[in-house]
């Protein structure tokens, strides 16, 4: 199948004009193995006079493919792409992928590449697969290419860390235990969490330690429900946090919310956009048996996230 038209117009929309190096990926979370590959990507294209960039498949080609496994994602899209130009990359284009896309033949996106990007190198990981069927010998392929219509590829070797390959699996396995220095070693920063202040049901101020309740998309990544000590941003500003990622089983709420106690601050945030670094779990979500139980806990859970921010 050729490319399609609108894939075709996002390519000409994005291209940077000069020839180019490149990598194609989701690279969702951009952790320390993307990182790596991006690094060199930027190096040798440096050496070799080109513009380095990304194509960034999104949605995830899972949520086209297999639907019913809704993968969820360690950034944004916005994020995504701020944390690659970051990495030295002069352009990032998001390649919207679709049934017609997954259609298309690694070798018709390789001369798409070529044609519309300029593109002179193609950089790859150690398990680089695109195209229908995301065929094992991509890679081959794409060399191949490179021979017939005049583009190199170089592939990289996997960044390893603990003999544990960096991988995105590993950074949603962490989160899952909670285990947040675990994710902040697989990432090379700490888990962020962003968001518009929403109102909740305002039990905080009733209890003495009032909360922002930020909005997160339902597709994000969550850690394991619990209380965590964060680093809370806002307008400029940094504070530590005493953050509840949970259902509120003491008040039967059901659904999942992001309430943060910001330590030392008092105002009217709603409306306004908060940023958390999770750092480290206080300790797992539970119920309790009275509302002045679940006082003397959070009195507990404040003063641990205050030592463990110092």
């Amino acid at each position: 199948m050729t490319i399609p038209a609108f894939t075709r117009t996002q390519l000409q929309a994005g291209a940077p004009g000069p020839d180019t190096a490149l990598t194609v990926g989701v690279l969702d979370g951009v952790h320390l193995g993307h990182q790596s590959l991006l690094k060199q990507l930027v190096e040798a294209a440096r050496e070799r006079a080109l513009s380095p960039g990304v194509v960034t498949l999104h949605p995830h080609p899972l949520t086209v493919l297999r639907p019913e496994t809704r993968p969820s994602y360690l950034t944004s899209l916005e994020e995504r792409m701020q944390l690659i130009l970051a990495t030295g990359c002069a352009w990032v284009i998001p390649l919207t992928f679709t049934s017609d896309v997954a259609e298309v033949e690694c070798e018709e996106l390789g001369r798409a590449f070529y044609e519309h990007l300029g593109m002179r190198l193609m950089v790859l990981g150690p398990d680089a697969a695109f195209g229908r069927g995301a065929p094992r010998d991509t890679v081959e392929r794409m060399r191949q290419l490179g021979e017939e219509l005049g583009f190199e590829v170089l592939q990289v070797e996997p960044l390893m860390h603990d003999s544990e390959r960096y991988s995105s699996t590993a950074v949603r396995k962490a989160l899952e235990q909670g285990n947040m220095e675990r994710v902040a070693e697989q990432l090379g920063r700490p888990y962020r969490l962003a968001g518009p202040v929403v109102r909740g049901f305002e039990r905080g101020h009733t209890i003495g330690f009032p909360t922002a309740n930020i909005s997160v998309a339902a597709d994000r990544a969550l850690p394991a429900l619990g209380v965590y000590a964060t680093r809370v941003h806002l307008e400029g500003q940094t504070y530590c946090g005493a953050t509840n990622i949970g259902r509120r089983p003491t008040f039967e709420a059901g659904h999942i919310s992001i309430e943060t106690h910001i330590l030392d601050f008092d105002g009217d945030i709603y409306g306004r956009r908060l940023e958390l670094d999770i750092i480290q779990r206080i300790r797992e979500e539970k119920a309790f048996p009275s509302v002045e139980a679940l006082s003397s806990q959070i009195r507990e859970d404040v003063a641990s996230a205050r030592r463990l921010l110092q």
